[in-house]
């Protein structure tokens, strides 16, 4: 290969447990610094939740509402629901399925999901 060669390698870092930044793995040491999801981030999950939901739609005027409280989040939905689908069975739909995208997108908790069935949709 033309330019520049050399005849040594770089000597390799090396980490406490062997894996790159020392940050991963079992007893790796704290990497630093925190991470933090706003409640927009929160409510665009959850408001796509909603909507992967067979006979559920997020309302028209503020669907989703979040507030985060450490590693807790509560949430407020606006919904529809499709006629003529059961309101209580699509809230159930919704709010599992909410909870289980949400916590796993966030890595957040969710104490509690109020849904208000705001409208029936044809």
């Amino acid at each position: 290969m033309a330019g520049t060669g050399t005849d040594t390698v770089p000597r390799q870092r090396r980490y406490p447990d062997g894996a790159p930044g020392g940050a991963h793995g079992v007893g790796g040491r704290d990497p630093g610094g925190r991470t933090v999801i706003e409640h927009d981030v929160v409510e665009k999950a959850a408001a796509q939740a909603v909507r992967e939901v067979p006979g559920a739609l997020l309302a028209r005027s503020r669907g989703t509402r979040a507030r985060i409280s450490g590693e807790i989040i509560l949430l407020r939905l606006r919904v529809g629901v499709h006629y003529p689908h059961s309101a209580r069975e699509v809230a159930a739909r919704v709010r599992g399925h909410v909870r289980q995208r949400v916590e796993r997108i966030t890595g957040k908790r969710i104490r509690h999901i109020d849904i208000e069935i705001a409208e029936l949709v044809r």
